[in-house]
Order: C-alpha cells, then sequence, then structure tokens
C-alpha cells in the first residue's frame, strides 16, 4: 500500500480561493461523471464550493447513488479511470488523476442518507453563515500548519465541523 501512504503523508497547503476555477473544474467532471452514471445526483462539496473561501487546490464532488449501489459506482468509476483510494459500503472515495496528484476528489455515498446530508448542510452553512466560515478557516489553517498528511489534516478538523453541524 505505498500508494496510500504517500496519500497519507502529502503535505496540506491551503491556496487563496480560486472558486471559477474550482467551479469549472467541477462542472467539467460533473459532466463525465453524469455520463459514465446515468440518473445519479452530483454536488460540488468542500471548501472550493465555498466562494472565498481558502482551500486545498482539489475540489470535492459529491456522488450520490442508491444505498445499494456505493461499491458498485466506485468500482465503474475506478473502471473508467479513477483512483479507488477507500471502500466502505457506505461511502467509497476516489482521485483523479490519481492519489499522488490529486485535482478532484469524488465520494460516492447513498443519495439522501447521513453523508450525503451532512456534506451539504455543511456547506450551505458555510455559504451562508460569516461567523461559521470564519472559524471553520482559523480550524483549516491551523490544521493544514500542523498536520503530518491529509488523514491527519481531516481529523484535526473533526470536532469544529461537528460543532458547526450542531449550530446549523
Amino acid at each position: 500500500m505505498i500508494g496510500a501512504m504517500d496519500a497519507e503523508q502529502q503535505a496540506v497547503r491551503l491556496v487563496p480561493s480560486r472558486h471559477e476555477e474550482w467551479l469549472l473544474r467541477y462542472t467539467e467532471m460533473a459532466g463525465c461523471l453524469a455520463a459514465l452514471l446515468p440518473g445519479a445526483h452530483l454536488e460540488h462539496i468542500g471548501s472550493t464550493a465555498v466562494p472565498g473561501l481558502p482551500a486545498k487546490d482539489v475540489v470535492d464532488v459529491l456522488v450520490g447513488v442508491d444505498a445499494t449501489r456505493v461499491v458498485e459506482v466506485a468500482h465503474r468509476l475506478r473502471d473508467a479511470g479513477l483512483d479507488l483510494e477507500g471502500e466502505l459500503t457506505h461511502h467509497c472515495w476516489l482521485s483523479a488523476p490519481d492519489r499522488r496528484a490529486r485535482t478532484l476528489v469524488v465520494h460516492v455515498v447513498e443519495h439522501g442518507g447521513r453523508a450525503w446530508t451532512r456534506r451539504l448542510t455543511f456547506r450551505d452553512l458555510l455559504r451562508r453563515d460569516a461567523d461559521a466560515c470564519e472559524r471553520y478557516l482559523r480550524v483549516k489553517e491551523a490544521a493544514a500548519r500542523g498536520s503530518a498528511g491529509w488523514d491527519d489534516y481531516t481529523q484535526a478538523k473533526t470536532q469544529v465541523v461537528a460543532d458547526l453541524l450542531t449550530r446549523a
């Protein structure tokens, strides 16, 4: 699992918002995904979906499908060339072009399920609540400075995300 280790150890670097560029990257990937996965629900999530918010230069795409199809859809995306990084029965994630040079991460989850709802609720909270967005940004910046890689970075933000979702 050298590839997975490389991904975990990649430094996290936040860049100033490139919202228009990120929206274009999402739109292009969403078009490809819609052609591969007719009927799937697609959303732009994560910090790149929040205008003005600094972020990793990696666009997150949420794909919602029936709960029984999450793994099958992830395998279809892997077969189409995405790098399958993680596979759980309720959430699979893939990267493009691969885990060492990510420009996109695609999350496959149950449409309308807990993971789907939490990610959209959090995105929408950050879009409408400047105080929540500022609080999250402070934690993101500290996490990026103090983390050993992507996993540490994500874990360092877990509590603030939970706190903000409780308020939402």
